[in-house]
C-alpha cells in the first residue's frame, strides 16, 4: 500500500491516471483505504489518498466490520447531509471531544456519506475533515449494511461513471497476470481487486 502510493505521487497520477500502472496501484491503495479499520491506515495515505479521486476509477468495497458494533445509518447521497454534519461536528467540538450522543450521529452520518456516495458528494474539507474526526472519535464504529459478508472482491464501481474520464476504460486488455511485491501476492490483469490474507488480486 506505502509503495503503491509512492508510485502514484512520483507518476504524476493525479494528473492522468489512465496507465495500466496507475491504475493498478490506485486500486492497491483505494482497496485498503476503504476496507481496513481507519488506525491501520497511514497518515501520509488519509491525507493524500484524495489528491486522486478526480483522475482514477475507484473499485467498490464497504469497509470491513466491526463485530458487536451498531449499524450505520442509510446514506443519503443526494442532498447536503455529509458536509452539514461535517460542519455540525466542528460547531460542536467533536474534534476535540466526539464522546456525545450529537458527536456521535453526525460523525456516523458522515462516516456513512464517505464511505457509500460518490466521492464528490463530500466536499474536500469534509473529506480531509473526516480523517481529523476519525481520532476523535475512534470510540464511535457502526458497520454499513452488507460489511458483515465476506468482501474478497472489490468490485467495478459503475457509480463513477458519470465521471469523465475519456473513453479509456483504464484497463489494459488482457494482460497477464504478474505477481507483485513481498507481503503478499498481487496479481494484476484489469478490473477489481480480490483479497488473498495480506495480499490483493485485481481480476478482469
Amino acid at each position: 500500500m506505502i509503495g503503491a502510493m509512492a508510485f502514484l505521487k512520483s507518476s504524476g497520477c493525479a494528473s492522468d491516471c489512465s496507465s495500466p500502472e496507475c491504475t493498478k496501484n490506485y486500486l492497491i491503495v483505494q482497496a485498503h483505504h476503504d476496507y481496513c479499520p481507519e488506525d491501520i491506515i497511514p497518515q501520509g495515505i488519509e491525507d493524500g489518498f484524495h489528491d486522486y479521486d478526480e483522475q482514477c476509477v475507484p473499485c467498490d468495497i464497504d469497509r470491513i466490520a466491526t463485530e458487536g458494533a451498531v449499524d450505520c445509518p442509510m446514506e443519503n447521497c443526494d442532498d447536503n447531509s455529509g458536509n452539514d454534519a461535517y460542519a455540525s461536528m466542528i460547531d460542536a467540538g467533536c474534534a476535540t471531544d466526539c464522546s456525545s450522543d450529537v458527536c456521535k450521529e453526525h460523525y456516523f452520518t458522515l462516516r456513512v456519506t464517505h464511505d457509500r456516495c460518490e466521492h464528490d458528494t463530500l466536499s474536500r474539507s469534509s473529506e480531509e475533515g473526516l480523517h481529523d474526526m476519525e481520532v476523535s472519535c475512534v470510540m464511535h464504529v457502526c458497520n454499513v449494511v452488507g460489511a458483515e459478508d465476506e468482501q474478497l472482491v472489490c468490485e467495478d464501481d459503475d457509480a463513477h461513471d458519470g465521471h469523465d474520464h475519456g473513453e479509456d476504460d483504464h484497463s489494459s486488455g488482457d494482460e497477464e497476470a504478474k505477481t507483485l511485491g513481498s507481503s503478499g501476492a498481487v496479481v494484476f490483469s484489469a478490473g477489481g481487486v480480490i483479497f488473498f490474507g495480506v495480499g490483493l488480486v485485481m481480476m478482469a
